[in-house]
């Protein structure tokens, strides 16, 4: 994954308007900003510099010639210049996690995580600022190889600004390099190129992310729809009396008929989906659970299938299974209650707890607030351990 990938956003015109100083502070200042956001990091450093001589009471001003250093690679002197920050605004959000952007490139990662905590918790100055910090959260999970952690950051920076491209690019590479789900990695890097600017620095990557993946998926789906045997109006025929008998509750003679309908078709979804939910009344869940994981082979999109294998697999106590069958759920519907509900309840079997509360956490900001379990639930959930 992108160790760049998240930016740090703060608008300038606060610091542009700031009325302390000289003339010549504030012409350096001015100055100063224009660089920064021309990308020049050179002269804005100068500038910058110039006008901390004068101007000595702004967090902004130190927050941005911090950037500035972070932005050419010189990590000493930009974390100096965002601790100048915190001493004249200890709760400067954007100032704290460019400490933990410093921390991060040293590889420090618990102090990067505490400092991009900070962050989160401190005020900032937009919805692109927010969703940067919790992409470092995110990376710095990853670097942690705590992946359930990552993709709920990944999710939460998603839910806070939707047009952030880096949160579609890092939430891209974690499904690709994490989970080996290559469908939902091209669905990301493809919004990534929708939304960024073809001047973003990964933009070229991720046009070359798209073309290997959709050159990797459409290979792939193309074998396997060659080493098929298909006859649609024969499946459609036994489709329709396994209906009839299912209807009249023949349970055996309905089986029978949507194996058949399988046979002659394997992607005859509503003949795999019948077929689970009648092991399922029956009571054969190992039988209903491979129907269900085949219906969401024939339709990748169907929730319901993802969400009704994962039951069944956590009933079973086969919860690496359960994992799985859920993580391409999350990724393909990712703000559905139930699925973050299920991994809640795999996570807490596993003793995992910290990624049950993440999961738990989840699940509550995805609930009405008049919702009347909620506030016994949030009290569980405040019960687990954070780390």
């Amino acid at each position: 994954m992108s160790r760049k990938a998240f930016l740090l956003l703060l608008g300038a015109g606060s610091l542009l308007a700031y009325g302390c100083g000289s003339d010549s502070s504030q012409s350096a200042l001015r100055d100063g900003m224009a660089a920064f956001n021309e990308k020049n990091y050179a002269e804005a450093i100068t500038q910058l510099t110039r006008a901390t001589q004068r101007i000595t009471n702004s967090a902004d001003l130190y927050y941005h010639l911090g950037a500035a250093h972070l932005e050419k690679g010189e990590l000493e002197p930009a974390a100096a210049a965002f601790n100048a920050a915190l001493e004249l605004n200890p709760r400067h959000g954007e100032a704290l996690a460019g400490l933990g952007q410093v921390a991060y490139h040293k590889k420090d990662l618990p102090k990067a995580q505490a400092y991009f905590g900070q962050a989160l918790a401190a005020p900032v100055s937009s919805d692109d600022a927010k969703a940067g910090i919790l992409n470092g959260l995110a990376l710095t999970e990853v670097g942690l190889q705590r992946n359930d952690l990552a993709r709920l950051y990944l999710l939460r920076a998603q839910q806070a600004s939707r047009k952030y491209a880096p949160s579609l690019y890092n939430l891209a590479s974690l499904y690709r390099d994490a989970y080996n789900l290559r469908e939902e990695a091209l669905d990301q890097f493809e919004l990534f190129l929708h939304v960024a600017d073809k001047s973003d620095p990964y933009y070229e990557k991720g046009e070359n992310n798209v073309k290997r993946l959709r050159l990797n998926v459409e290979r792939t789906q193309s074998e396997e729809l060659d080493a098929l045997r298909r006859d649609p109006a024969v499946a459609a025929q036994f489709l329709h009396e396994g209906i009839t008998a299912q209807s009249a509750k023949q349970y055996v003679k309905a089986i029978k008929l949507y194996r058949d309908a399988l046979a002659a078709d394997p992607l005859t979804f509503n003949a795999a989906f019948g077929l689970a939910m009648i092991y399922k009344r029956q009571g054969q869940k190992p039988e209903a659970l491979e129907a269900f994981r085949r219906a969401t082979t024939i339709n990748p999109g169907h929730q319901d299938s993802y969400c009704q294998a994962a039951e069944l697999a956590y009933q079973l106590k086969r919860y690496d299974e359960a994992e799985k069958i859920l993580d391409r759920a999350i990724a393909r519907s990712p703000y559905n209650p139930v699925s973050a509900e299920l991994m809640v309840r795999i996570r807490y079997a596993e003793t995992r707890f910290p990624e049950a509360r993440a999961y738990g956490e989840f699940y509550l900001s995805l609930l009405r607030d008049n919702d009347k379990n909620k506030p016994a639930y949030e009290t569980w959930v405040k019960s687990l351990p954070a780390q």
